[in-house]
Formats: C-alpha cells, structure tokens, sequence
C-alpha cells in the first residue's frame, strides 16, 4: 500500500469517530534489508589464497583422526562382542524351550500309553461300556481342592465394659 492509501484510509477512520490513543494502530512502513554480495576478484588479480595450517595445527588434526578411528573401531568390537553373546543366549534359551517341549511331550505321550493300557486291560475282562466310561471320567477329573477347616464361634457371649474418664 502507497502512502496515499495508508492517508485515505487514516482520514476515514479520523473523520467517522474519534479514535483514542488505545485504540489506534500504528502502521509501520517494511523495511528493506540490505542485501550484500560476495566480493568478486577484480580481473588479472588472483584470488586471495587460504591461510595455511601452522604444524601444531597439522599435529593436532592428525592426532584428532587417530582418536576418531580408535573409537571406531572399539564400538564395532563392542558391538561384536555384544552380537555373539545375544547369539549365544539365543541359543541357550532355543534348547531350553525344545527341552521343555521334549519333556512335556513325553509327559503326554506316557499318559496316553497308560490309558490305553487301562482300556486294553478293562476291555479283556469284558467289563460292561459303562464302567470303563466312569473309570475314564475319573481319571480326568481333577482332583478335589482340600477345604481349610472352618473357625469354629464361641457361643459365649463377649463382656463389652465402658469406661469413662
């Protein structure tokens, strides 16, 4: 906006109703930034050269990317080092759970060879369906939880005394 807007429209404002001083917006003009540009050399000069490192400079770079490479190198070993022994555990714990599932599964499988040995023994005497149905049925029933013996209530009554200071 020109500053003739800016002037018509702050003349409109003014002559509608007095405006006072907290009310009032101050409109402030953009500012420009300066731009700046690079110093171009002049032509046939060369440009300026860069500031060589002093030897204690060079030394103590050097020393700086033997430290950077050191380090290096003990992380990667670290890592490797922590690599292998996660692999172990692994390991470890995939024998642990097969030798779980080895016992289980013999667990099961010697209870199936022991209810078919008891089938195979009621069948051979000829005992009627039923019973060996019941016998069945026992078996995999769980086994009754044991109740804890009850508190057994005094019949007399309990003297309350009230005492009062």
């Amino acid at each position: 906006m020109s500053d003739e807007h800016l002037e018509v429209l702050t003349e409109e404002i003014v002559e509608e109703q007095p405006v006072s001083e907290d009310e009032c917006i101050q409109i402030k003009k953009p500012v420009k930034k300066p731009i700046y540009k690079k110093k171009q050399p002049k032509e046939g000069e060369e440009p300026k050269p860069k500031r060589e490192r002093t030897p204690a400079q060079i030394a103590a770079w050097e020393r700086c990317i033997a430290s950077r490479t050191k380090n290096r190198e003990d992380r990667k070993q670290i890592q490797n080092e922590d690599a292998k022994i996660l692999a172990e555990y692994k390991k470890q714990l995939a024998k642990k759970t097969e030798n779980k599932i080895v016992k289980k599964a013999v667990g099961i499988k010697k209870k199936q060879i022991i209810r078919e040995e008891e089938i195979d023994e009621l069948s051979e005497d000829e005992t009627p369906i039923e019973v060996v149905k019941e016998i069945i049925k026992k078996r995999r029933q769980p086994a009754p939880k044991k109740q804890l013996p009850t508190r057994q209530i005094e019949e007399e009554p309990q003297k309350l005394v009230l005492r009062f200071f």
